[in-house]
């Protein structure tokens, strides 16, 4: 999954979780980071969180989205380097969204620390065995097809209303529309099936 797309367009709470050398554990509210591939950075005060990962390189970052019901995403990670870049650390904040940092003293040193992802989990269960079909707007199972906000390309499937050549699920025909029975209520795509849907809605006619 693209982590900078998710963490760019999603809202939430964020909690950063450490521990001491001595396994002593510590968790922290902290804003959502910048990913690029498989790496993501934080921007940390000089505090508990960050003092842990001297001694304690490995870390675990759980997001829940803002809105109705249980969705979001854990991040494994390990603590690659760091920097006290200044002005990198402030081309970084989200102002407009916090950086949950606002209690700190203007003289405490603040840190970019740059993690290695190890591994993606959802928010909860573990019984996903495909990670990829995971959607990045909702962070649901979304099945082979994907969700219409990003199809998985299935250049050799045959449209079975047409029988054209479809490269994902957001063909249309004119048969197809005809079938067209689920809205979803965040974005407004229309799908035959609702697996297609991140909040899907039943069209009524």
């Amino acid at each position: 999954m693209d982590l900078n797309e998710y963490f760019t367009e999603s809202q939430g709470i964020g909690v950063l979780s450490t521990a001491d050398s001595n396994g002593a554990v510590d968790s922290a509210l902290y804003s959502r980071p910048h990913c690029k591939e498989e790496k993501c950075l934080f921007i940390m005060a000089d505090r508990l969180s960050h003092k842990n990962l001297q001694d304690n390189p490995h870390a675990a970052y759980l997001f829940l989205e803002q809105g109705p019901g249980y969705k979001g995403v854990r991040l494994y990670l390990t603590r690659i380097k760091e920097s006290e870049d200044k002005d990198l650390a402030e081309s970084l904040r989200r102002k407009k969204h916090g950086c949950g940092l606002s209690g700190k003293s203007k003289s405490s040193k603040t840190f970019v620390v740059e993690f290695k992802v190890d591994s993606i989990r959802p928010l909860v269960g573990d019984d996903l065995k495909n990670m990829a079909n995971i959607c990045p707007t909702c962070m649901q199972p979304a099945g082979e097809s994907g969700h219409l906000c990003v199809p998985v390309t299935q250049k050799d499937k045959k449209c079975q209303w047409c029988g054209a050549l479809i490269v994902d699920q957001r063909h249309l025909c004119n048969s197809k529309i005809k079938d067209l029975a689920y809205i979803c209520s965040s974005c407004g795509r229309t799908a035959v099936k609702a697996e297609h849907l991140c909040h899907p809605v039943k069209i009524k006619k």
